[in-house]
């Protein structure tokens, strides 16, 4: 049995857990004071009493692991007969839930011994994945130490805002920015999750290096969405060929995240209109795109929509360019954050990046897509790692544990 720490999201996962182990007996009221407000566009405290009363039948429940920040946790809860399940808790600036989810607990798994057993093991994934392993020390491409799957584009969830870094350095660069700049936060930029300034007040404000910090570190829409605003979309799109890019055109016009929320999940007129249109018509279409707060609830997204063409798309060569395009950027005046931006969050747990000198990452999913890239070095080596997975079925997907293990077990072959 672990501790959960005393902090606003760590309250609410212990009054998550009293609940189920009958301790108190919540009411839809209860509930729904504890839920922000997208959350209750999304999910009633009804149906939460509803959940809490199926789950709380396998009482007592034990937390027996706790991981998190003040604002984002897990943890992981075991009952003798319900089994183990994840329990994930995020909440607002105001210490409201935003999220709340609950999921079994990923099975264990047995890491690859080698190059050949790690084959198998991305060709028995129930989604069509690609794995690639390439070395670039010296900042050029070398050989590909490994590869499995398919090499052509593939949806990349978040991964796309690579390239929106790559056109903030830019535009610092060019002294069109700089990373000290303010940007502010409107209800015409406010994206939905994940991330958090979506939680935030209109009329607050956040740096360009802030915002950059947030958009790769937790994978912040709403601050990607600013950073795009700041440069300005065409910015992006010349930032898809400077950073090697094999075919900008997969990803021109280049759609904010609010776009693939309305587009995706909104009025299923404009999804067939970007399904069935031309570059010019895309961009059209984009440019219409109503402003103000998104309405799109987080129970819309049921259907994978990058099968319609609604993502970004990248091979994975694409993306060792994209890693490498931003290392050497890093070496320059304006790409001096760079480094440690990319290298906030490692992707793995620490004791996996234990012996690795830098790990750079940056992580994405979608409905139905589930992506992973990292730029790890060790000495004078240097390698990237690109996990690519997407289904027409997103509950193929639901084990993320078991596809990013596969990335996981590249990384611990290479250090062998």
């Amino acid at each position: 049995m672990v501790s959960i720490p005393d902090t606003v999201v760590g309250e609410h996962i212990t009054w998550t857990l009293d609940a189920l182990n009958g301790k108190i007996e919540p009411t839809a009221a209860d509930v729904e004071e504890r839920l922000d407000a997208d959350m209750l566009a999304a999910v009633s405290g009804d149906q939460i009493v509803d959940i809490i009363g199926q789950l709380g039948a396998g009482k007592p429940w034990t937390p027996t692991a706790y991981e998190g920040t003040d604002t984002q946790a897990s943890a992981t809860i075991v009952s003798e007969s319900q089994g183990s399940l994840d329990v994930q808790a995020s909440v607002d600036g105001d210490g409201l839930l935003s999220g709340l989810l609950f999921t079994p607990t990923p099975a264990e798994r047995t890491p690859a011994a080698g190059w050949d057993e790690l084959e198998e093991n991305v060709g028995a994934l129930d989604a069509p994945t690609s794995l690639q392993v390439t070395e670039v020390s010296g900042g050029e491409v070398g050989e590909t130490v490994f590869t499995a799957g398919d090499d052509g584009p593939q949806p990349l969830g978040s991964i796309f805002k690579l390239y929106v870094l790559g056109a903030v350095v830019t535009a610092v660069e060019d002294g069109r920015l700089a990373w000290d700049d303010p940007l502010e936060i409107t209800d015409d930029l406010k994206s939905l999750p994940s991330g958090e300034l979506q939680d935030e007040e209109s009329g607050t404000t956040v740096t360009v290096q802030e915002a950059a910090e947030k958009m790769i570190a937790i994978s912040d829409n709403t601050a990607t969405d600013m950073l795009m605003n700041a440069v300005g979309r065409e910015a992006v799109e010349a930032a898809l060929a400077d950073m090697g890019h094999s075919d900008p055109s997969l990803n021109t016009p280049f759609p904010s995240t609010r776009a693939l929320f309305q587009i995706g999940w909104g009025d299923d007129a404009l999804r067939d209109q970007w399904r069935d249109g031309d570059t010019e018509e895309r961009r059209a279409l984009l440019d219409g795109l109503p402003g103000g707060l998104v309405d799109v609830k987080a129970s819309d997204l049921v259907d994978a929509v990058w099968v319609d063409g609604i993502d970004w798309f990248a091979t994975p060569d694409d993306l060792v360019a994209a890693h490498l395009a931003l290392q050497e950027l890093a070496t320059t005046t304006a790409g001096e954050p760079v480094r440690d931006i990319l290298s906030a969050n490692p992707g793995f747990s620490p004791s996996t990046v234990e012996g690795w000198d830098y790990v750079a990452f940056k992580g994405g999913s979608s409905v139905g897509v589930l992506a992973g890239s990292w730029y790890v070095e060790k000495g004078d080596e240097a390698f990237v790692i690109t996990i690519q997975s997407s289904t027409e079925d997103p509950a193929a997907l639901v084990d993320q544990s078991l596809y990013f293990g596969q990335a996981e077990d590249a990384l611990t072959l290479l250090a062998d």
